[in-house]
């Protein structure tokens, strides 16, 4: 006698006691979950690196022109002029890596 596999034994007797037979659909294909996730992971990444580089644009700001005004106030007030001639020279290289060095890399990068 052959013994009928028990894989082939439930859809028949699921017929024969009234279930009906779900088509079930396949399970999605690891490599286009992959490819997904990986475009996912991309997008908000980028969103991400934007917002931060927006972010450090606006704190070097802040920072270039702090520099600039204390500096300016120590070397004319002859408080320290070696250090507000520092400052100042500080606050010049942070004007031009923040307004035009950074956005050109960036650019560059996309």
């Amino acid at each position: 006698m052959r013994m009928i596999p028990p894989l082939l034994l439930v859809p028949a007797v699921a017929s024969a006691i009234g279930l009906p037979i779900l088509d079930a659909p396949s399970p999605p294909d690891l490599g286009s979950s992959l490819q997904r996730f990986a475009g996912q992971f991309a997008s908000e990444t980028a969103a991400v690196l934007t917002s931060v580089n927006a972010a450090v644009a606006d704190i070097a700001r802040v920072a270039y022109v702090t520099c600039l005004l204390v500096g300016i106030l120590l070397y004319y007030t002859h408080l320290g002029k070696r250090l507000g001639k520092d400052l100042i020279f500080g606050g010049v290289a942070l004007i031009i890596l923040t307004e035009w060095v950074v956005p050109a890399v960036t650019a560059l990068g996309r």
